[in-house]
């Protein structure tokens, strides 16, 4: 039980930290302004190594601060609802959670794989939720980058941020922990 309350609070710390990192990024000007967005790909790894009941507090946490960070408000009206991403992270991270043994096996492509599609798949959620709330649709070459980008980078970025969290878990003197590495 001990282990699991530390990993949730690294998961609350972890998001925060996405948060400003990502903000701190400068957008892609390659990729028409995309963004790099972390705050997916940590939840991810998070639903992958996290229990069931706990997962879900993590997937409140998560769209909780991300519903707040992305919150639009045109004409006094709100595009992206509270409580939109919340439900979002909920059955991203049940997906995820059912990869668990590919990640106890230390098998990194399905946190690879997911974190790239679902970082995709959530900003295609937001696109969709906006273009309803405005009553028009408008598909552009910017708006496939914006979306696809991101999920790119995140799957790019995601094997490094795996292999760095296996390493601090070899700093951790629990001796419960078993070293979660890249499988090669």
């Amino acid at each position: 039980m001990n282990k699991v309350l530390i990993d949730l609070a690294a998961l609350f710390v972890g998001v925060v930290l996405a948060f400003i990192v990502q903000d701190a990024l400068p957008p892609m000007a390659d990729f028409h302004s995309a963004h790099v967005l972390l705050v997916p790909m940590v939840f991810c790894f998070a639903a992958m190594v996290l229990p069931f009941p706990v997962m879900l507090v993590g997937a409140f946490y998560t769209g909780f601060l991300s519903d707040l960070t992305y919150m639009h408000v045109v004409g006094g009206k709100v595009e992206i609802p509270l409580g939109s991403s919340i439900v979002y992270f909920v059955i991203f991270g049940s997906i995820a959670n059912g990869f668990q043994p590919a990640m106890k096996s230390r098998n990194v492509w399905p946190f690879v794989v997911l974190s790239g599609v679902c970082t995709s798949f959530y900003l295609l959620l937001q696109f969709l939720t906006i273009t309803i709330q405005r009553g028009g649709f408008l598909w552009e070459n910017a708006v496939s980058w914006r979306i696809l980008a991101p999920g790119l980078m995140a799957a790019l970025i995601a094997p490094l941020f795996y292999w760095t969290l296996s390493q601090m878990d070899r700093l951790i003197p629990d001796g419960s922990r078993k070293m979660r590495l890249i499988k090669r």
